[in-house]
This record gives structure tokens, C-alpha cells and sequence, in this order.
């Protein structure tokens, strides 16, 4: 990696990038499939969420648009090998668009992201819903065309590219819900609303294990790729970081059973705290996810380790 005044700003730019796509589209998803069921019967509170929950996407997805924007810039820099004032010029950045596939890819994501925007301007609509949904999980897919994956070839690119994509919906529901869910759990706990945020809970929970299990799964594909042995994942700083992410990731799912496991059932004794230490594990969990998209900025600009061990 060039730690030049280029590679700094260019693994920041992507790490807020994947953090803002995956809220977005986590928040979305939240929304259509664990908040408005449980929320149906709760009038005032289901307005106060949806409320929250429109700005949580708007400021999503405009952090990504702007991100995406910069990212592009930086990329220009770094594929051209020039410096960065001399590389933002109008030919060079044409050259990108027009010419790579990061930039097609970037056009591509570019129309999700303004389809998002529609959808969301048309929120009361269930179809702009389900519509805004698909395209803001297709605006996270596509990332995996941005990064390692889409560098790979034959057969081992198509099944890195699937699971690399899989990988990055599936961070995106777990990791992008937990926006929504601290948002929920706060108002449930102004309101009183106990068996509203258990039964919150219990949903986001069942969501958290089919993400889980579709991360593992992925990551494994992933692994197998882009490490390829044991003895590159110990010796690398690819692996390093691997190994800081998945140490993140087992902290995360810890938190996870414990607010399942053990909180929720508190939560049918008044006065057991259990509501505020929900809200606190899953905040944790938050900052925790903003750690690993910072890992995932730093990995995509690495030299994947399998490269580097003969």
C-alpha cells in the first residue's frame, strides 16, 4: 500500500463509503421487515420511528453519494501515478469512467443510488419500499465489483464475485440494522413499550443469524481466495488484519447472544435494567461494525496474502 497523500485519504474514503452503503441499506431492511410488524399496533411510536428511520437513510445515502464521489477522485490519482492536483483533470477522470471497471462500476451504482433516493422520496408507497429495499442491497452487491473480487478470474472470479457479494448483504442487514435497532430501543424505552422491544429484539435476532451464517460462508470462500493457507494468514499483514476482524466479528456475535440469550428474558422483570443494557450492547456492537468497514477499507488496497507466500 502507497501511504502516500493519496492512500490515507483513499482507505478513510472507502471505509466511510462501505459503513454509509451498509447503514442505508441494514436501515432499510429493518424497517420493511423487523419494525413495521411490531410496530403496527403502536400508532404514535411507529410515526416516530419511521420518522428516524427516513433520516437515518437520507444521511446514508448521502454520505455514500458523497464518499462515492471522492473515492472516484482518489481512484483517478491512484491509477494514473500521478500526483493528486495534477491527476484531477478532466481527461484523466474520463479515462477512468469510460475505460476501467471501477468506473463503469461507479456509473452503475451511481443510477441505485439516485433509484434509492427516488424510492425513498415515494416512502409512504409499499412498492417505493420494496423497490428503495432491492436497490439499496444492489447498491451494497456491487461494491464486490469495486474490490478484489472483481479482479479475479474464470471460474474462481465468478464464485469469489457471489460471495463477495453475499458477504457484503449480509453485513449490511446485521451491521446496518443496528442503526435502527439502538434507535428503536431508545424510543421503546421512553415509552414504556418492554414486550415491543423484546419482540423487536427476537426478529432483528433471527435476521442477525441468517446473517451470520451467510457471512461465515462467504468469508471462508473468501479466505480460501485471497489467503489460501494458514501459514500466509500468520505471516502477512493481509492476515493480520484478517485475524483483527475476525476477532471484532467474535466479540460482535458475543454481544449478539448475550442481548438474546440473556437480556431479553430480563426484560420481563420491571426494574432489571434489561431495555438500557440492550440499547448499550448494541451500541457497542455498532462501534464495534464501524472498526471492521476501517479493516475493510484498509484490505481492499492490500495485496491479498495468497499473492505474497509463495
Amino acid at each position: 500500500m502507497d501511504w502516500s497523500a493519496v492512500g490515507v485519504p483513499l482507505v478513510a474514503t472507502r471505509a466511510v463509503h462501505f459503513a454509509a452503503t451498509a447503514i442505508t441499506a441494514g436501515n432499510m431492511l429493518f424497517r420493511t421487515v423487523v419494525a413495521e410488524p411490531v410496530l403496527h399496533p403502536e400508532a404514535t411510536l411507529a410515526a416516530v420511528f419511521r420518522t428516524q428511520a427516513q433520516r437515518v437513510s437520507y444521511f446514508g445515502l448521502a454520505i455514500a453519494a458523497i464518499s462515492g464521489a471522492v473515492w472516484l477522485l482518489l481512484q483517478s490519482a491512484s491509477m494514473s501515478g500521478l500526483p493528486l492536483h495534477d491527476a484531477l483533470t478532466a481527461d484523466v477522470l474520463s479515462t477512468v469512467v469510460n475505460e476501467t471497471q471501477f468506473g463503469e462500476v461507479m456509473i452503475v451504482r451511481a443510477g441505485l443510488a439516485i433509484c434509492v433516493a427516488a424510492c425513498l422520496a415515494f416512502d409512504r408507497a409499499a412498492i417505493a419500499q420494496w423497490l428503495g429495499l432491492m436497490a439499496s442491497f444492489a447498491f451494497s452487491a456491487s461494491l464486490a465489483w469495486t474490490g478484489h473480487a472483481g479482479a479475479t478470474v474464470g471460474a474462481t472470479g465468478y464464485l469469489h464475485l457471489v460471495a463477495d457479494a453475499l458477504h457484503l448483504i449480509a453485513a449490511s442487514a446485521w451491521l446496518g440494522g443496528l442503526v435502527p435497532l439502538i434507535l428503536l430501543l431508545v424510543a421503546a424505552r421512553r415509552n414504556h413499550a418492554i414486550l415491543l422491544a423484546a419482540d423487536t429484539v427476537r426478529r432483528f435476532s433471527t435476521l442477525g443469524i441468517i446473517s451470520v451464517t451467510a457471512l461465515m460462508l462467504s468469508g471462508l470462500i473468501n479466505a480460501a481466495i485471497l489467503v489460501g493457507s494458514f501459514r500466509a494468514l500468520i505471516i502477512t499483514s493481509y492476515g493480520h488484519l484478517l485475524l483483527l476482524k475476525l476477532a471484532l466479528f467474535a466479540v460482535m456475535l458475543a454481544l449478539a447472544t448475550i442481548n438474546r440469550l440473556l437480556l431479553v428474558p430480563r426484560l420481563a422483570r420491571p426494574g432489571a435494567g434489561g431495555l438500557r443494557w440492550l440499547a448499550r450492547n448494541s451500541s457497542i456492537e455498532l462501534v464495534l461494525g464501524l472498526a471492521i468497514f476501517a479493516i475493510v477499507g484498509l484490505l481492499g488496497t492490500l495485496h491479498p496474502a495468497i499473492h505474497l507466500v509463495m
